[in-house]
Formats: structure tokens, sequence, C-alpha cells
């Protein structure tokens, strides 16, 4: 009998903490505000405490002293290592490696931190995209800051696999978007 007890009530307890909260006062029958303009409360990507830890802890050093045990691994249409990489799965593999979650596809990870508009505030670790104004279509993480908007990234190139190039390659020069920061430190 004490068992049914707890499971009753613990499943009373589940209920309620799925129950999705509303912003506004009073409920929904009590209210006269439109239930379509009602905003639930969820917590921000489910980020677990270790991940959020991750993200003030984790420096772009780390990043790219993880990424350089990587150089010379071939490039991968479609794989996230260990072995083979294509350009996200590279950069999504290094950052999951320190705990810490990147979408899958570049255009996801443009999306993704702080934008960084200009080559001269870029830092170790930053992610870098490039592609046509239309289009993301390859990411890379700054491995080396040389000051005037020069940097170099480490990257799954198509045709060298994992490798560290220069921004100022006619090929990347002519093709960067812009960057994004992923850690907050």
């Amino acid at each position: 009998m004490q068992i049914k007890k707890l499971v009753t009530i613990a499943s009373m307890f589940v209920a309620f903490a799925v129950t999705p909260v509303f912003a506004g006062t009073g409920t929904p029958e009590n209210s006269s505000a439109n239930t379509e303009e009602m905003i639930p409360y969820i917590m921000p990507d489910e980020m677990e405490h270790s991940e959020l830890e991750a993200l003030f802890n984790v420096t772009g050093s780390q990043i790219i002293e993880k990424a350089k045990d990587y150089i010379g691994r071939p490039y991968r249409r479609g794989c996230m290592g260990p072995y083979a990489f294509d350009c996200s799965g590279f950069t999504s593999f290094v950052y999951k490696s320190l705990n810490i979650r990147l979408g899958r596809s570049s255009r996801d990870q443009w999306q993704e931190g702080l934008a960084i508009n200009d080559r001269d505030d870029v830092h170790v670790g930053d992610l870098v995209f490039f592609g046509s104004s239309a289009r993301i279509n390859h990411v890379g993480i700054v491995a080396e800051v040389e000051g005037n908007g020069d940097f170099k990234f480490i990257h799954a190139s198509c045709s060298n696999g994992i490798t560290i190039s220069d921004i100022n390659e006619n090929y990347y020069d002519n093709r960067y978007q812009g960057a994004r920061r992923i850690l907050n430190n």
C-alpha cells in the first residue's frame, strides 16, 4: 500500500513538473488573452550544467590544441570523425570533445554564438565561415591571430583533409563571410 501511495504522488509530481508554464497573468480559462499569444517558458536548449560550465571555462587555446590532434585526417563528406571529417563535422567534433554542442551543418553553426563582424576582432577558437552572400558552405576554427585582420584557421579541406590555412589565401579571402564566437571567455 505504501508503494502504491508513493507511485501516485510521484506521478502527480511528474505531471505537474512537465506541464508548460505560460507567461502572463491568470490561467487561460480566466484570462481574456488569446492563448495563441501566450509564450511557453522553456529552458534554453535543454543545456546541461556541464555544457554551460564549459562555455565559460574552455579556452580557444584548448579548442585548437584538441583540433591539431587531427591534422592530416582525410576529408569525407558527411563524416563527423574521428577518422575522417567534413568541415562542420570537424568543428562540431572538436567542440563536442570539450563538452560544447554545435549544430551539425555550417549553416546551423552560422546561427550560433555571437556575430563577429570585423576580422580584426576574431579570437583563437572562434568559428569562421565561408561561402557566398546567399549561402554559407564552409566553416573552420581560428587557430592563430596575426593582427590587422589576418589569421590562420584549422578546417577540413576537401583537398587536404584537416589542415591549417591562411585567411589571405585568395580562395578563402574572397569567400570569407564572418565569424561567430561560441566561447564566453
